[in-house]
């Protein structure tokens, strides 16, 4: 059934998946160029005025779209908090860099559709200003994992974690670009050589 044919009231069962689905095909596929409202709503089979019932706004659907990809980020982040210390600082990092990668290729059509759009992205910024949102918040988890690593001895004890952590997600975020850029299929810098690259800043010594 159709947008067109849809009728008035409370959105069917499993309409928001199908709009949070054609968003995202549509920004992998095309960009933010056609991702608008009447786009998303054909592609889901759906009426228009479900987008703005279940999301409010274009922003306020894009940002469901990338919270449903921040379980990978969790998982990520809590395994390697938890495993502090029981492998290599160098395997350790290398797994966190691999999974940050992993979950950035897949909201880099997201986050590029926010920064092509200036009026999302000065919402986004207005949005994340209090620190409650944002990706800023990406820092946290790689400042517990490298909090528990400096206690463990094998991080500097002078190490500024705040700056490190950016590093770390900032190299993690650049090699998705990258290969969000060139194509799913090009190669990209392993994330073994990136560690290699970071340990000297932050080996204990």
């Amino acid at each position: 059934m159709t947008g067109g044919n849809r009728g008035r009231g409370r959105p069917g069962t499993g309409v928001r998946e199908a709009i949070l689905a054609a968003a995202e095909a549509i920004l992998a596929e095309a960009g933010v160029a056609r991702l608008s409202t009447k786009e998303i709503a054909r592609r889901a089979g759906a009426a228009e005025s479900s987008i703005f019932y279940h999301f409010t706004d274009r922003l306020g659907l894009l940002q469901a779209v990338v919270r449903l990809h921040l379980p990978l980020y969790r998982d990520v982040a809590e395994a390697v908090v938890r495993d502090a210390g029981a492998g290599s600082l160098r395997d350790n990092l290398t797994r966190l860099l691999d999974g940050l990668d992993a979950y950035y290729r897949r909201i880099a059509p997201i986050l590029a559709a926010v920064q092509a759009d200036g009026d999302l992205r000065a919402r986004f910024a207005e949005r994340g200003a209090d620190g409650a949102v944002g990706p800023q918040r990406a820092l946290l988890p790689v400042v517990d994992y490298l909090a528990e690593e400096q206690r463990l001895g094998r991080v500097r004890a002078d190490l500024d974690l705040e700056p490190a952590a950016l590093l770390i997600v900032g190299a993690a975020y650049q090699r998705a670009v990258f290969r969000h850029l060139s194509g799913a299929d090009a190669p990209a810098v392993a994330g073994a050589r990136v560690a290699d690259a970071l340990l000297p800043a932050l080996l204990a010594r």
